[in-house]
């Protein structure tokens, strides 16, 4: 048969300037081509995109203006469409996908199609109990009101989250095999998923560091739900000396407006580093972890271990999934936090030997084998 054409559509590109989802997509991208697939990408910023027209409020964030257009000029001739995360482009690609004779994939990385802001956690930082229409417009509503204070953009709240949770269930519809890394996940949604553990670029193991102070680092984006400020809290009030904290990561939008720009300011031995990829790990010792949403499969953590980096981390699903032997401490807490940070200050540099998840190639491979038995009906 003629090779497998698949094309993966994600949420932005290139990989090193985004998320982990973007740069699993990536990996995959990368690993298939080598096996002899024709593949391609449909991401904003990817090569071939148009840039888009541009849009305001609530519907362009799953039903974006010209999204859909330029799908259909991609998606011919196409096998396999493999979805990542369709936030910021249009629900209804698969159905375009399958209207174009292509089958479907979709990989679940976050609660994206059934809470718009992705994570189960409301606008105050609380875990959301479960999604519906009347629950999901008190948390977005500012964001589906429009930006104009007083001025109201959209069709009522709720019904602006029906039209959405319509849109999601049209869109699993269209999908052929819907795929997690972990069972948590689509056991919240209510949806029936295959699990599949992502897989790991392994960094090479990080070198012993130097007599000194313990080299924490968070890593992610400076987001609330992510835990930076709790990590800068707690690391505050650890005795003067006691290691140093780097910030990995670029600032953040919550809930419209930028967040995290001054974050840790002031504070002995915190140092603001920005987005960098790959990660240093041979400047880790221990990597904080400290989101307080469930979390997923989370790609830090796989690359941490592999590194041999100690983790302490929030207990939260995902990183129990990923990083069984981390120091966990309670969600959200920073005296617990505190507490932990200080029992690997005990530890000092010592290293962990390296644990490696699911190789790439292999990875890929096996997924490649799925696309090719929906090609052929099986």
């Amino acid at each position: 048969m003629p090779p497998l054409r698949v094309l993966h559509v994600a949420h932005g590109w290139p990989p090193g300037a985004t998320g982990g989802t973007e740069r699993y997509a990536a990996l995959l991208v990368r690993e298939q081509a080598a096996l002899g697939a024709q593949v391609g990408v449909y991401a904003p910023g990817a090569p071939g995109w148009q840039p888009l027209p541009s849009a305001r409020g609530f519907a362009a964030t799953w039903d974006h203006p010209g999204v859909t257009d330029g799908f259909r000029a991609r998606v011919r001739g196409v096998d396999v469409v493999h979805v990542h995360h369709l936030a910021g482009l249009a629900l209804g690609l698969p159905a375009e996908a399958r209207a174009a004779g292509a089958r479907v994939v979709l990989t679940l990385h976050d609660y994206w199609l059934r809470c718009a802001r992705g994570q189960l956690v409301d606008h105050r930082l609380r875990s959301c109990e479960g999604p519906t229409p009347a629950r999901c417009a008190r948390c977005l509503a500012p964001a589906i009101r429009g930006p104009i204070p007083g001025v109201r953009a959209l069709p009522p709240a709720v019904e602006a989250v029906t039209r959405r949770d319509a849109a999601v269930d049209d869109a699993l519809r269209h999908v052929d095999l819907l795929l997690s890394p972990s069972p948590h996940l689509p056991a919240r949604l209510g949806l029936d998923a295959e699990v599949l553990p992502l897989p790991v670029d392994a960094p090479p193991p990080a070198a012993e560091g130097p007599p000194g102070p313990v080299r924490f680092a968070f890593v992610g984006a400076l987001l609330p739900t992510k835990g930076p400020d709790r990590v800068v809290e707690a690391f505050a009030g650890l005795p003067a000396g006691a290691g140093t904290l780097d910030l990995y990561g670029a600032t953040g939008v919550w809930d419209g407006a930028p967040w995290g720009a001054g974050l840790g300011e002031g504070v002995p031995g915190v140092a603001r580093r920005g987005h960098v990829d790959p990660v240093p790990w041979d400047e880790v010792d221990v990597l904080v972890f400290a989101s307080i949403w469930d979390e997923n499969h989370p790609l830090v953590l796989a690359e941490a271990r592999a590194a041999g980096v100690r983790v302490v981390a929030a207990d939260v699903p995902g990183a129990r999934l990923v990083a069984p032997e981390a120091r966990f401490f309670a969600r959200g807490s920073v005296p617990g936090l505190r507490a932990a940070l200080a029992a690997e200050v005990r530890w000092g540099q010592v290293r962990r030997s390296p644990q490696h998840g699911p190789a790439p190639a292999a990875h890929a491979a096996e997924l490649l084998r799925r696309y090719e038995r929906l090609r052929s009906g099986a």
